[in-house]
C-alpha cells in the first residue's frame, strides 16, 4: 500500500497525527527561549605562571605538575591539561558540564585557593606569580537556521 492510498483509506489517522504535530509545535514555540544571542558559560580557567630562565622540562616538573596535582583535588573537575614551554606554564582547568553559571564563582574561588596554597611549594622565582584567568567576558552563542 502506497502512502497516498494509506492516507485516503485512513484519513482519520492522518488528521489526528497532523493535529498532534500542530499542538506539539505550538507548545514548543511557546516554551522555547527567545534570546537572539543566548548566553552560555565557559567552564574553563587558565592558570598562567611565568618561570623566567627555566627550560620546558624544569617548568613541567617544578611548576605545571604541582599545580595540576592541586587542581585535581577539585570535586567539580572534568579534566586538567597543561602546556609547559620555556619560561612559562599554562594549565587549563575544565569543569564538569553539570554545574551552572550560578555555581561557577564558588568553583573559581576554590580553584584560586588551591593555587594559592600550592604557591609555597613552587620555586622561589615563581611564588606569587600564578594568575588564574576564569573570566572570558560575555560570550554568546550563534544559532544558524536553514530555511
Amino acid at each position: 500500500m502506497n502512502p497516498g492510498e494509506f492516507s485516503v483509506k485512513y484519513n482519520r489517522v492522518i488528521l489526528v497525527a497532523m493535529f498532534m504535530a500542530m499542538v506539539g509545535g505550538i507548545i514548543a514555540y511557546q516554551n522555547i527561549g527567545r534570546l537572539e544571542d543566548p548566553e552560555f558559560t565557559i567552564k574553563q580557567a587558565l592558570i598562567i605562571t611565568p618561570y623566567p630562565g627555566a627550560s620546558a622540562e624544569e617548568v613541567a616538573q617544578e611548576v605545571s605538575n604541582p599545580i595540576e596535582a592541586a587542581c585535581q583535588q577539585l570535586a567539580q573537575l572534568d579534566r586538567v591539561e597543561s602546556e609547559s614551554s620555556r619560561g612559562r606554564s599554562v594549565v587549563s582547568v575544565f569543569i564538569k558540564d553539570q554545574y551552572n553559571k550560578h555555581s561557577m564563582p564558588q568553583v573559581w574561588d576554590e580553584l584560586r585557593r588551591k593555587v594559592g596554597d600550592i604557591q609555597a611549594q613552587l620555586p622561589p622565582a615563581v611564588r606569587g606569580q600564578s594568575m588564574v584567568i576564569d573570566d572570558f567576558g560575555d560570550v554568546y552563542g550563534i544559532f544558524l537556521a536553514v530555511t
